[in-house]
């Protein structure tokens, strides 16, 4: 009786398992939180072991506090202080060099204030949202500078001639304000992306 005991639970042993998200994939891997069947491809190693996509997410989900709120605050705050940095890089035009040299810390103070003004929360969209608002702000600010500009050197009569494709073709042919607002956009991401 032993024996026959003996081969029924090696009998269960060998169960074939399917993972939970890919019902067609045979696996031996089980997620060690929840116990999951999950093939390799939804296997996430972690320091404690592998662990499903489900439960690394709800462990991410403890770090991630930011409410709506706060989403519309981090696009603001980058979008307004990128559009005063953009229109001010466009006035002056310091140059591809300068660009390069102001982009990077400007976007990293942005995003800090950013940061702080919402109490260093942060959410799954933060720094996309962050680097969008950077973006349109910086854009913006370029365009709204071109039309002062524009309005003065028609000397503030009604302005012929100004049309969308003249702004764009102003916008698109600064590239010390497009290198610029790249930089500014990339540098708030990342700081939104660091722990700290």
């Amino acid at each position: 009786m032993t024996d026959t005991a003996h081969i029924h639970d090696s009998e269960e042993t060998d169960e074939v398992l399917y993972c939970t998200v890919h019902p067609d994939r045979a696996t031996t891997l089980r997620c060690n939180k929840c116990g999951r069947p999950m093939c390799v491809e939804c296997a996430v190693p972690t320091p404690v072991g592998y662990r499903c996509k489900e439960c690394v997410r709800g462990i991410q989900d403890g770090y991630y506090k930011a409410t709506q709120t706060d989403y519309i605050l981090i696009f603001g705050v980058c979008a307004g202080l990128t559009a005063v940095a953009g229109a001010i890089m466009s006035a002056i035009s310091f140059g591809l060099l300068f660009s390069i040299i102001l982009g990077l810390p400007i976007g990293g103070g942005i995003g800090e204030v950013a940061l702080r003004l919402t109490n260093r929360r942060r959410g799954r969209q933060s720094a996309n949202l962050a680097a969008a608002g950077a973006v349109i702000g910086g854009l913006l600010g370029g365009v709204v500078q071109f039309l002062l500009l524009y309005g003065q050197i028609a000397g503030g009569r009604g302005v012929p001639g100004l049309t969308l494709d003249l702004i764009f073709r102003r916008l698109t042919g600064d590239l010390g304000l497009l290198i610029f607002v790249g930089l500014v956009a990339a540098a708030v991401y990342g700081r939104f992306k660091m722990r700290s």
